[in-house]
């Protein structure tokens, strides 16, 4: 007869098991080895106000270093965030190499298709190859005709794509940041899959239809 200690255990560790697999499910991304922030990795959130502070100002706005970064266009033009004030700007770092950023692509292309006339934006920005350097404007604009992209691509250099990480505390993509018109921080994202993009629609449908 198996011992009733060593059947315990069997069925604690697999107990275990199964709940790691359940919340490791709904988190994926893709490493960014060229980072230079820290590793540890926080829970996504999403901003909330108390009930006597409900105006956006009670948001935390987005940091200075992301925020005024100069982020090179496929044109070779370059703009910041803080350019975008007035618009509800749903911030993507990607790249063309990392499955679970190709697997939420779609999702976004529907966001940016259904809430454009209502002053909502994405940026696709994209954090390089992988190895310290940039992917190509070439391969960035055929990806996004592969893809049928209808929002925004642009390129981040390696200090600016720092500049996410630390701030993420999350060393990967996909990071999301979704930001209001007055450029402060509503939801944070990190990693990809189901679960990440149905909290992802939520938070979109309410803040553009906030009043």
């Amino acid at each position: 007869m198996i011992d009733r200690a060593i059947m315990r255990s069997v069925f604690t560790n697999l107990i275990m098991f199964v709940a790691l697999a359940v919340a490791f499910s709904s988190l994926t991304g893709c490493p960014a080895p060229s980072a230079s922030s820290s590793n540890a990795e926080a829970p996504n959130t999403v901003a909330k106000a108390t009930s006597t502070q409900t105006k956006s100002t009670q948001y935390p706005p987005v940091p200075t270093a992301i925020a005024q970064a100069d982020i090179e266009l496929l044109d070779g033009s370059t703009f910041k965030i803080a350019d975008r004030k007035g618009k509800v700007v749903l911030i993507n770092l990607w790249a063309t190499w990392c499955g679970p950023c190709r697997a939420e692509i779609p999702e976004l292309v529907v966001m940016q298709e259904l809430y454009r006339d209502k002053g909502f934006q994405v940026l696709g920005l994209d954090v390089g190859d992988g190895d310290g350097g940039q992917e190509t404007v070439e391969q960035i604009k055929t990806f996004g005709e592969k893809f049928k992209i209808n929002y925004e691509l642009a390129r981040l250099s390696n200090e600016t794509s720092g500049a996410f990480y630390k701030f993420a505390q999350f060393n990967g993509v996909p990071i999301t940041i979704l930001v209001d018109r007055e450029n402060r921080i509503r939801a944070l994202f990190k990693g990809g899959g189901p679960n990440i993009l149905g909290e992802m629609k939520v938070a979109v449908e309410k803040l553009v239809n906030e009043g």
